[in-house]
């Protein structure tokens, strides 16, 4: 029998930093965050496409489907002192969000997100809690399939 995650304890989230040659093609990618050696509290990778209905006067039902822009969209965070580490690795040395690569690994499913960018990086706290770092952005590519 085919056993299917039901826990997102049984999903391995891989973060790799990305690395281009000077004239911008892949050399490679170094990995910065695997949750099996740090503590990530909640992922999400997404896909949203633009759709609207054609109907028009005199046609009460939609007539066709307008598709417009493909966005891919992640965010998770970190705890913890990782949350330290993540943060410096996620930002090259002017503050900018670095090209990341991010795969998630369930048994026999994976998401997986080039072009990666967290445009949003928030470092928090609250008292009794452990330190988080939450990340989220878009990347350009999606490929998804069996592992």
């Amino acid at each position: 029998m085919t056993w299917y995650p039901t826990n997102a304890d049984d999903v391995t989230l891989i973060v790799s930093e990305v690395s281009r040659n000077e004239d911008g093609s892949r050399a490679g990618s170094t990995e910065i965050a695997n949750t099996s050696a740090i503590t990530v509290d909640d992922f999400t990778i997404g896909t949203e496409e633009d759709m609207t209905a054609l109907s028009g006067i005199g046609n009460a039902n939609p007539l066709g489907i307008s598709q417009g822009d493909i966005e891919h969209s992640f965010d998770f965070t970190v705890q913890g002192e990782d949350a330290t580490v993540f943060n410096n690795l996620a930002e090259d040395d002017s503050g900018r969000a670095k090209e990341l690569e991010i795969i998630a690994r369930a048994e026999d499913y994976k998401a997986k997100l080039v072009g990666a960018y967290a445009g949003t990086r928030e470092f928090s706290g609250s008292s009794g809690d452990p330190v988080e770092f939450a990340v989220e952005g878009i990347a350009t590519g999606r490929d998804d399939g069996t592992v």
